[in-house]
């Protein structure tokens, strides 16, 4: 009987153990744009800070992190480490994906955008201009493939799991640096031919993604809107993403752990609090969450 006992027990903690909680965490971080990779064309940012400041509070809340930093984070490497969070992920955990990097507007080629423009992330190897031959956009992280990770994850992670984006990054920005501001993105969209970038003049704070019973809920959180800059607070004589700043602080308080709800809260109560957020922007957010 007590053989009987002891095998249930194993079989019990096996199947806890098989199916518990994972916590991970992506973070993109690059600074030192001004190199050959990205063909000298963009300004440096402080894209590492960010990572540097949110990786320890994530450790303490027992995330396992996955830094791609400067020249690590090509292209290549980025989607890389996607598709590896992407088989990695089972029912449940909650995953993590966060970009401090450059943002610029790409002409949309495939007719899904109303303004024709997709949105990119810029990784260390992608060129501000398209030069035909050299540079064709390859590198360029577009929302469209970002967005099939996400959808992958979503259904990995299942309805018990949950995911978090955040992208401290601009795709309507500016790459000047009036006022010593230093600014995440640039004005210039990336295209072929002659077509001039007009942002969307969407003033929506707040968008509404789809909830399904069978996918994991997500909440994208972005530091400006399309039409707005990204621009970096300097704390103590470091700079910073105003996002990473922010959702630093939050983490201390609210765990990504928790409900969702009550962190995107904090950390809007966070913004009011600290009155460091840049008055020419506005925080964006989409979920997915039921209301």
């Amino acid at each position: 009987m007590r053989f009987k006992y002891l095998i249930a027990s194993l079989m019990l903690c096996f199947s806890l153990s098989a199916f518990s909680q994972q916590k991970r965490a992506f973070l993109v971080g690059i600074s030192h744009y001004d190199t050959a990779l990205t063909g000298y064309q963009w300004n440096n940012i402080n894209g590492v800070n960010d990572v540097e400041l949110l990786s320890p509070i994530l450790l303490k809340q027992g995330f396992q992190i996955v830094e791609l930093l400067d020249e690590e984070a090509t292209h290549e490497a980025i989607t890389k480490q996607l598709s590896l969070f992407v088989k990695k992920s089972k029912v449940g955990d909650i995953v993590y994906l966060h970009f401090s990097t450059h943002g610029q507007p790409v002409e949309d080629l495939d007719g899904d955008e109303t303004d024709g423009w997709d949105e990119a992330i810029v990784p260390i190897d992608a060129y501000k201009q398209y030069r035909k031959g050299l540079y064709e956009g390859e590198c360029h992280l577009l929302d469209d493939q970002l967005n099939t990770y996400i959808k992958q994850l979503r259904s990995k992670l299942g309805a018990k799991g949950f995911l978090y984006v955040t992208i401290d990054a601009c795709h309507a920005g500016t790459s000047s640096r009036g006022n010593d501001d230093i600014i995440r993105g640039t004005r210039v969209g990336f295209t072929s031919g002659d077509k001039v970038f007009k942002p969307n003049k969407d003033k929506r704070s707040h968008y509404r993604l789809q909830h399904s019973d069978k996918l994991s809920d997500v909440v994208f959180i972005e530091a400006c809107r399309a039409d707005q800059v990204n621009t970096e607070i300097k704390i103590e004589g470091k700079r910073y993403g105003a996002l990473s700043y922010h959702l630093a602080k939050t983490i201390q308080k609210e765990s990504f752990s928790k409900h969702p709800s009550n962190f995107l809260n904090v950390l809007q109560a966070e913004i009011l609090q600290q009155g460091r957020w840049p008055n020419n922007q506005n925080l964006v957010i989409e979920s997915s969450l039921k209301q």
